[in-house]
This record gives C-alpha cells, structure tokens and sequence, in this order.
C-alpha cells in the first residue's frame, strides 16, 4: 500500500493548504497571515461542530469546516477585518447546514460564504494563495488526479476557457487554485464523468460571462455550477 492509499483526500487537501500559508508567511510574514486565516478557521470549524450537533445530536471532528476556513483564508480580501472573516466563516457553515436537497448541501460552503462576503460587505476575493506559487499546482494536480481521479469538472471548464484566452490559465496560481481545489470539492461537485463535465463547462462559460461583471468570476460561476450539477444529476441519472 503506497503513502497516497494512507491519506484521504480531506488531508491530502489540507496539507496542500497549509503548504500556501506557508509560503504565504515567507513573503507577507507571520502576523499577517495568522490574522488572515485565524479568524476565518475558527469561525467555520466552531461554526461547523455546533451545526452538526444540533443536526446530529452529537459532537464529530470538524475536518471540512476546518477546511472552508483555510480556503476562505487564502481567497477572501487580503487584510480584511477580522469580523468579516468571522462573519463570512459563519455564512459559509450556515449555507452548508440550511440549504439542502435531498438532505445534501447544494453550494460549496467556502465559495457561499465569500459571496455573501460580497455582498454585505464589499469584501472582494483577493486570491492571494495561489497567486505567485502555480508552479506547486504542477505537483498538485497529478497527486491529486492519482488520488481523486475527478477530472471531468477540471477538463469542463478548460474547454471554453482556453478555447476563449489561450493557455495562460496555466500560469494563473488563482485559476489553478480554484480548478483544483474548490471545483472539484468531493460534495458539491458531480461524481459521474459526463455530469462532471457538463458541470465543469457551466463553470467556465459561468467564468466568462461573470469576468464582465463587478462580482468575482469564479466565486459567481461556481455557484452556478453547483446548482446545475445537481439538478443535471437529479434528472439525467
């Protein structure tokens, strides 16, 4: 059993993540970015564990909550207040607990709560995890297609987006970002290929319609996706 067998995809994931703090520390320092992902971690994991005790009347490791608040970290508006973060936190748990179908969340927890973010508080997305590191996605993406083997929603949404600007989506750390880690989120992303790319074109042609708006493009477009990847799988499977 090789080392890949031994990890699930959550930690796989997670240590990813980890990885761009990292890196994010070496280049911005540790205070900034402690008060970058402190706020938004701990509002989506006591978000997330108290959620799921009233649902399921127990307490469980909040292991994806954590993860929405690492990936908030890393996308939300770079020094964003504190409270902000905390309140988006709180939204992305809340979105993922409340609104369901067939007893399933419907939109990526992470992506709801930076929307809401928008809105309210004209926090923009600021993508700075990925931003300058697209070189570790070219280690990434193997692992992960190795381990996850969900490609179908990645080759969707290059279709119309390269087919629109070219290959530079390969040098973007925030598109890879978003292609690799947010996408293709285990719940909110279709398992069966063809749904998966059905799912993954709504997402880029979504990008490409939401790039001429003032709302962020992928945040937007992912939602979208969401709900049309689970209505496909609701009447084509």
């Amino acid at each position: 059993m090789n080392l890949l067998n031994l990890i699930n995809i959550y930690r796989l994931i997670t240590l990813l993540l980890l990885l761009l703090y990292f890196l994010g520390i070496l280049i911005f320092g540790i205070e900034k970015i402690i008060w970058q992902a402190l706020p938004a971690i701990l509002s989506t994991t006591l978000a997330g564990a108290l959620f799921d005790y009233l649902e399921l009347k127990r307490f469980s490791y909040p292991i994806t909550p954590f993860i929405s608040g690492l990936i908030i970290g890393l996308v939300a508006q770079f020094g964003a207040d504190a409270i902000v973060l905390v309140v988006i936190g709180f939204l992305a748990m809340a979105a993922k607990f409340f609104i369901k179908w067939d007893g399933r969340h419907i939109f990526n927890p992470a992506a709801s709560g930076l929307f809401l973010g928008m809105i309210l508080f004209s926090s923009y997305p600021a993508w700075w995890g990925g931003s300058g590191y697209f070189w570790i996605f070219f280690i990434w993406i193997p692992i992960l297609l190795i381990k996850f083997k969900r490609w179908a929603p990645m080759v969707g949404f290059l279709i119309p987006v390269i087919i629109k600007d070219g290959g530079l989506i390969l040098t973007s750390g925030s598109l890879l970002f978003f292609l690799s880690v947010m996408l293709i989120e285990p719940k909110t992303s279709p398992a069966d290929v063809k749904i998966g790319l059905i799912y993954g074109i709504i997402v880029g042609i979504g990008y490409l319609i939401f790039s001429q708006t003032t709302f962020d493009p992928l945040i937007s477009s992912l939602l979208i996706g969401n709900l049309g990847g689970r209505l496909l799988g609701k009447f084509l499977v």
